[in-house]
């Protein structure tokens, strides 16, 4: 037997099979004949029968009650053999609203033809182009410019921006000006208005992470087409050399120290060609140990911890966390002073005394001189170095050069930038770079570079910069500067006590602690002292010494006065 009707998806009815439509109601008019549910299910396409395989063993009809239920859902269509005289009607299909929607759907489409054995007609008219305008964000036209001292070829380092919220960071290298020929300027192009954190990046030889040198905090842009005869951020390129007769030369060993705001802001080693390689200082500061804890010591005050009477020459002990760590005895003073301690307070007992211990607070003690804490320059080797001249339209005046045989340990760098006055070089003579725009007059430390003889170590670097209009630094030899070789005395010499040069005259001092000086096989320390200002002829030495080992206090003797620097040359 065979269907009288046929089966497709609703999304395979088309406009010419509008004719031979079969409502779901009509179906089993087109269905006759069949006894069995299962012989009517064999004859169903394969979608239709996977919906109704649980109705099979039913009576034919309870299945073609199902089979209206799945034509009803408007998923599947029913389709005549042969054409109805008359398509279905609007109101006949008003109870199938799913079939009524396709139905419109396809009494409004084209009529489709079978394809012939020729090819389609192709419509080749030109149409004007439909072109849609769509709103571009603006670029930012703001920049941030720094200017540098000099024209001279690239080299390694370069300037960075910091990222902010809505732009990433930017990097620019130093260009030469074409308008002023006395300097070069970095510019960060398409900024906008927020302020921006400014570094120097130094690349390191040997791993990825660059050495950051911060420069200025929050620097804000200005309009691209802004000019300035000299910019608010100005940095100088400085090469430090050494006087030989008539001739200058490059120092082939040791570190310089560029100290900044009473910070020790770059470390430089002298490089075996003469160059300058960075060391990544603020790694190394932050790199030490969290678990060591610092040493402290205590003063003790016998007169103020026991009033009532005098305790001098009387034993004591100290106990640090509950244990005891020292015992000794007080001077005649009443007073005694305990280093290597590492706790805050520690209790001092009196075991001949009928008194409870007493807390006393402990200080930190200094460092000693050597310490093991070497640090080795990681920054790719550069021709000179950059210190910072101005900095949002304020020149910086407290901008010292250090330069040291030997690296300096991280107790000598605290030293330094405590007092850097005393024992460094002031830059201040750099301002002559806002008068003239060159350093041919700058002064007696702030040089101009004239050409070095071939012979002389780093004629090469010297002489490429004789016309680049940076600025020469003017070294005093270590070999020459002021010093004093003293025996060390460990009974009485305290970590902090210190010897000084000092010119009342022309206000001048600089010191060498204790604390900083190494002690040589024999006993003696080797105190080193920068070297004075030219007018400078005669000085005082000065030494520090505790006279109360109660309070820590220092007094100041003068132990020569009006000597001859020239005495003083090692």
């Amino acid at each position: 037997m065979r269907l009288s009707c046929r089966f497709v998806l609703a999304n395979q009815l088309k406009p010419e099979h509008l004719h031979y439509l079969v409502l779901p109601e009509k179906v089993p008019h087109h269905i006759r004949g069949y006894k069995k549910a299962s012989e009517l299910h064999a004859l169903l396409p394969v979608f239709l029968q996977r919906p109704l395989a649980p109705y099979i063993k039913k009576d034919v009809a309870t299945y073609l009650e199902r089979l209206k239920r799945e034509l009803k859902k408007g998923q599947l269509v029913a389709l005549s053999t042969s054409p109805h005289s008359s398509p279905v009607s609007v109101a006949q299909l008003s109870s199938e609203p799913g079939l009524a929607k396709k139905v419109a759907e396809l009494q409004g489409a084209p009529v489709s033809y079978h394809k012939a054995s020729y090819k389609p007609i192709t419509d080749n008219t030109v149409l004007a182009r439909n072109i849609t305008y769509v709103p571009v964000e603006p670029m930012p036209e703001n920049k941030i410019v720094v200017e540098f001292a000099g024209q001279w070829p690239n080299n390694a380092a370069c300037l960075m921006l910091s990222k902010s919220a809505e732009q990433d960071q930017k990097i620019s290298n130093a260009r030469s000006d074409i308008q002023y020929q006395h300097r070069s300027l970095a510019t960060f192009k398409g900024l906008d208005e927020e302020a921006r954190d400014l570094y120097i990046k130094v690349p390191c030889s040997n791993q990825p992470q660059p050495i950051i040198l911060p420069v200025s905090k929050m620097l804000s842009p200005v309009d691209k087409e802004v000019v300035k005869e000299e910019w608010d951020n100005v940095l100088i390129p400085i090469l430090p050399m050494l006087e030989r007769g008539k001739e200058y030369v490059l120092s082939s060993a040791g570190y310089f120290y560029v100290v900044w705001d009473n910070k020790v802001w770059r470390e430089v080693e002298v490089a075996p060609n003469g160059f300058f390689a960075d060391v990544d200082l603020d790694y190394h500061r932050d790199a030490e140990p969290q678990t060591t804890k610092a040493f402290r010591h205590v003063n003790i005050d016998g007169a103020n911890l026991v009033p009532d009477y005098y305790i001098g020459e009387e034993p004591f002990e100290l106990y640090q966390a509950g244990r005891k760590v020292f015992s000794g005895v007080l001077k005649s003073d009443q007073s005694a002073r305990v280093f290597r301690l590492t706790e805050e307070e520690v209790d001092v007992a009196f075991p001949s005394l009928d008194i409870d211990p007493v807390t006393v607070k402990t200080v930190k003690s200094p460092s000693k001189a050597g310490g093991g804490d070497e640090r080795v320059a990681q920054g790719i080797p550069l021709p000179h170095i950059w210190v910072p001249y101005k900095v949002n339209g304020a020149i910086q005046s407290e901008c010292y050069l250090y330069y040291s045989p030997v690296q300096l340990t991280l107790s000598e760098l605290s030293n330094l930038e405590s007092d850097p006055g005393s024992m460094a070089t002031s830059l201040s003579e750099l301002k002559v770079y806002s008068e003239s725009q060159s350093f041919d007059n700058a002064g007696t430390v702030i040089i101009p570079i004239a050409e070095a003889g071939e012979n002389q170590f780093g004629a090469a670097l010297i002489n490429s910069f004789t016309q680049s209009n940076i600025a020469g630094f003017k070294m005093t030899p270590c070999s020459h500067l002021p010093t004093i070789r003293y025996l060390h005395e460990p009974l009485t010499d305290q970590p902090d006590d210190f010897f000084a040069l000092r010119n009342v005259e022309h206000d001048w001092m600089s010191k060498s602690f204790f604390r900083s000086t190494k002690t040589d096989d024999q006993g003696y320390m080797t105190h080193r002292f920068a070297f004075p200002p030219q007018e400078v002829k005669t000085v005082d030495i000065i030494r520090a010494v505790h006279s109360n080992y109660s309070t820590g206090l220092q007094r100041l003797v003068v132990m020569k006065e009006n000597v001859p620097i020239a005495e003083l040359l090692d």
